[in-house]
């Protein structure tokens, strides 16, 4: 299957010297589309996401800059990393785990862009997911936090283990869940209305409690994978909690689990 036959369509391009909260206010009102790809006289340098904006407005070098002053080239991942419209999905696939990436901009040339594939587009390849149940390609080892843990921590575990997703827990039962989207829009949130004298004090006392989402996307482990593909594109999380019969965590699945199934052609 050709990458044009999954690829979305609905992509959004933001200029490199526009305001990093431009494309904050983008990314909240338009959360289908999940990353805007950036450009510079037309042409694709780069993209942002959340993760982009979480990473930079989390480090210590951004204590004092607001999300109003600060642009967009001062954030966005670059440089790009395009496929053509006829490359075939498992191509796709393998390029975006060798390299750690989520998406990859589908273009003809270096200013025609003609979409942008996202792992959560893989979803569509599931035609055989009854046969593969969620326990089978979960991973078992879920790194957890708690409602007291700072926010900061639980930024520096996102981005240096490249997790998109993560569990609060109270006990051995998930009460919250910490991702991209949420720790993005507070870091920035905290970097503006915390006058600059206070923040380097202050970030210490801001906790994962205070931000976290109470609505953690859960699955059974015996469940089929096709139910998997169904929450995620319901909820539009980039992992769900694997749970057994008593509610316990026992697992992760995520959207890269589903892509490194499309590399290996099991689907």
């Amino acid at each position: 299957m050709k990458v044009s036959e999954i690829m979305s369509t609905d992509f959004i391009t933001i200029d490199k010297d526009q305001k990093l909260i431009d494309a904050l206010s983008i990314l909240r009102k338009k959360k289908d589309v999940g990353r805007l790809i950036v450009t510079q006289d037309d042409k694709v340098i780069g993209v942002i996401s959340f993760r982009d904006v979480a990473n930079r407005m989390g480090s210590h070098k951004t204590e004092g800059i607001s999300p109003k002053s600060m642009h967009i080239s001062a954030a966005m991942s670059y440089p790009i990393i395009s496929i053509a419209p006829d490359a075939d999905v498992v191509d796709a696939a393998k390029i975006m785990l060798e390299n750690r990436i989520s998406s990859l901009v589908v273009m003809e040339d270096e200013s025609n862009i003609k979409g942008l594939l996202k792992k959560i587009d893989f979803i569509k390849l599931l035609k055989n997911c009854k046969k593969i149940k969620v326990k089978d390609i979960m991973i078992e080892e879920v790194i957890q936090i708690t409602e007291s843990e700072r926010v900061i921590a639980a930024r520096n575990i996102m981005m240096e283990k490249k997790f998109s997703i993560l569990p609060v827990m109270n006990g051995t039962k998930i009460v919250g869940i910490i991702d991209d989207e949420s720790l993005a829009d507070a870091l920035a949130r905290f970097r503006e209305q915390v006058p600059i004298k206070h923040q380097k004090n202050r970030i210490h006392d801001f906790y994962v409690g205070n931000i976290m989402k109470t609505d953690p996307p859960t699955i059974n482990a015996k469940e089929p994978l096709c139910k998997a593909a169904e929450i995620f594109e319901e909820t539009k999380y980039k992992g769900i909690f694997v749970v057994d019969d008593n509610e316990n965590l026992v697992g992760l699945i995520t959207l890269t689990d589903i892509t490194r199934l499309v590399a290996e052609e099991k689907i």
